[in-house]
């Protein structure tokens, strides 16, 4: 009993040492940026927000994000496809994405610096890697361009129209991308470490929810 106790207190600190506070992200921290805009716009000028979910739909592609930068964090969501008979429906795969680590001094594009989880029919977990930004994945070092693709390690999306979870876990320069509670990517030595946080929409409908993040201190 007593070894019992010391592990669970020993387990206890560990978590409490890894996570600091976990916050969620409501409409007051985020702004929009859509193909329209010179400049930013509020949020629910450009997405809907409704039943404790982004509704992302319409004929203008665009992102929502944050006001804030984050370092060393772990973010995680969920996502479904909107496949409302009543909302159109940009032709070819449904393409969307989750961006990290934007940098502060990155101006507001279409699209912009950063890191992104991709979410794409038959592509859901590949990284995109834009703007110069480099890593290293499986050993060898991604070279800096435009938009560098490194797709998943393997597929684990479920079907259209139903709720997926990602997590998004980004330490020191070390991040890992998980879809589903399985590892579908993970990156080391990348040269964006910390930054904004954006949902892209690109065409397709799309819903968000429960949209979290968590700071965190160490491995």
């Amino acid at each position: 009993m007593f070894k019992k106790s010391i592990f669970a207190l020993s387990t206890l600190f560990l978590l409490n040492s890894c996570a600091v506070k976990q916050i969620s992200l409501t409409e007051n921290d985020w702004y929009t940026f859509t193909t329209k805009s010179t400049d930013k716009i509020a949020p629910s000028k450009g997405y809907e927000f409704s039943n404790g979910m982004v509704r992302m739909y319409g004929d203008v592609n665009g992102y929502l994000m944050t006001n804030k930068s984050y370092k060393n964090f772990e973010l995680s969501l969920e996502f479904k496809w909107n496949m409302d008979e009543n909302v159109a429906k940009a032709k070819g795969k449904k393409n969307s994405g989750v961006m990290y680590n934007i940098p502060v001094d990155s101006p507001d594009h279409i699209w912009p610096k950063g890191i992104q989880f991709q979410i794409k029919d038959d592509s859901t977990g590949d990284f995109i890697f834009l703007d110069s930004i480099t890593a290293i994945v499986n050993g060898k070092f991604i070279e800096g361009g435009q938009s560098v693709n490194s797709f998943k390690f393997m597929a684990n999306e479920n079907p259209s129209g139903e709720w997926n979870t990602i997590l998004i876990r980004s330490f020191n320069g070390k991040i890992t991308q998980y879809l589903n509670g399985k590892i579908v990517n993970e990156c080391t030595d990348t040269s964006a470490r910390e930054g904004k946080i954006s949902l892209n929409y690109e065409g397709s409908p799309i819903d968000f929810k429960n949209i979290q993040i968590t700071n965190i201190r160490k491995k």
